[in-house]
């Protein structure tokens, strides 16, 4: 570090605070500590700092897959809030598994984390995991939760999110065409939550349940062909689920959204570059993370439950114009 401050013309002091990335500077010498760090090959030792500091300022994040598009976005938002912080994401998928998850958990807790965000597999399956890592570490359930386990959670509010989508279904089509909803397995809370909540809404309306992925979206139009269904408005539970439902259908000749309406779930970015653009409800991904930084710098554990659910918005798009 003194190298780094002699050859940028600074303090100690100066490379230290550069380098951290947790304090405001001025930008011109904190580029060019930067650019001395980089020519000399300094790397900063992070756990010589967390032997200081008494914490590795790093948080990890368990996901349940990374095909997902959503879940890549969630940590990309993720990644970018807590850097802006002074602290750093590691990011673990658990490959859809509930054995790779705990295993994934038990490697963070043995890096010395500050902190565990999670986004559990399965709300019952997952539980066990929760609780052994809320022992160690503060620990936040992300987008999906175990009820059971008394860990805080942040997430979307899926009720609100399927009224709107409702909402905009009996504005598009007043006429009250057939309604379907392809949604995914009850293993999670987002999913069951939005069966639940499309239930209330379409109580006579057909329920196919399948994966989160564009597979199962795409495989579903056959399904709903089979069952007589030629038009209509298609509910996904998830965008990635839209995605294959919209792939789908264009390849079985039908038109959208003249013949079929597609309407997702989440907001991915991807949504708004298909075509036709996807009609969705965006979670506030934003205000999410920054929900989540605010309970991992109070250092909040499992003991101190704490559920905080913001609400979507909907977005049109033209698959299903408003």
């Amino acid at each position: 570090m003194k190298d780094v401050a002699a050859h940028a013309g600074v303090s100690a002091a100066t490379v230290s605070r550069a380098l951290s990335g947790g304090r405001a500077m001025n930008p011109e010498v904190q580029r060019r500590v930067q650019e001395s760090a980089r020519e000399l090959g300094y790397q900063v030792n992070l756990l010589g700092r967390a032997l200081r500091q008494q914490r590795l300022n790093i948080v990890g994040l368990m996901v349940p897959d990374l095909e997902n598009p959503f879940f890549a976005a969630l940590a990309e938002q993720l990644a970018r809030t807590l850097r802006g912080n002074g602290f750093e994401l590691l990011v673990s998928s658990a490959a859809g598994s509930v054995e790779i998850e705990a295993h994934g958990v038990q490697s963070f807790l043995g890096q010395q984390i500050h902190a565990l965000v999670i986004i559990p597999c399965d709300e019952l399956a997952s539980a066990d995991t929760l609780r052994l890592a809320r022992e160690r570490v503060p620990v936040v359930q992300y987008d999906r939760r175990v009820a059971a386990v008394d860990v805080p959670f942040v997430g979307c509010d899926n009720r609100a999110g399927m009224e709107l989508l409702a909402n905009h279904v009996r504005t598009a089509d007043p006429a009250g065409d057939q309604v379907v909803f392809v949604g995914a397995d009850a293993t999670s809370s987002s999913g069951r939550e939005r069966l639940e909540g499309f239930r209330r809404e379409f109580p006579n309306a057909p329920a196919l349940a399948g994966s989160f992925d564009v597979e199962w979206g795409y495989r579903a139009v056959g399904e709903i062909v089979a069952m007589g269904i030629e038009s209509g408005t298609i509910v996904a539970a998830a965008d990635v689920i839209a995605l294959g439902v919209l792939t789908g259908l264009i390849g079985a000749g039908f038109r959208v959204p003249q013949d079929f309406r597609v309407v997702g779930f989440d907001g991915i970015g991807i949504s708004q570059f298909v075509m036709p653009t996807l009609t969705t409800i965006r979670q506030p991904v934003e205000r999410m993370s920054d929900a989540i930084l605010e309970l991992i710098r109070e250092g909040v554990g499992g003991s101190e439950s704490a559920a905080i659910t913001l609400q979507p918005e909907f977005v049109s798009g033209a698959s299903s114009p408003s």
